[in-house]
């Protein structure tokens, strides 16, 4: 098995939040960000909904170079890394995005790549 692709994530979405640069207590610097990505859906009703989800994702310093040029409030962006587990002081599992690259992305009608309608199609089919 590949391990580069064991935990990893790529997320695609717009850039809603960019946070300072920090140091963790060893002196290494980090950032947060948030991508948000918009699922539309049609309800029994035929109504669309417009449902927003976001995902926070902690960069490294040696990884600023990657992200530098999209962490631009409203950027449509692809960011990729991995996916690390840990347990806190209080013994309660955390899940952590940890990313490695990003890449920014040029999409004319954003609308038509998440349609997603099809969705629905399944639910009047008998098994």
């Amino acid at each position: 098995m590949n391990h580069n692709v064991f935990n990893s994530f790529s997320l695609v979405g717009n850039v809603a939040k960019v946070n300072e640069i920090k140091k963790q207590s060893n002196g290494t610097k980090f950032r947060y960000f948030t991508i948000c990505q918009n699922t539309k859906y049609k309800d029994k009703n035929g109504e669309i909904h417009d449902e927003p989800n976001f995902f926070d994702i902690k960069v490294f310093e040696k990884q600023f170079k990657y992200f530098e040029k999209n962490l631009e409030i409203g950027k449509y962006i692809n960011a990729i890394g991995k996916v690390k587990v840990y347990k806190d002081k209080n013994n309660k599992t955390i899940l952590s995005l940890i990313g490695s690259d990003s890449r920014s992305l040029q999409i004319e009608n954003q609308e038509e790549l998440f349609d997603y309608d099809w969705l629905n199609e399944t639910d009047n089919i008998e098994v």
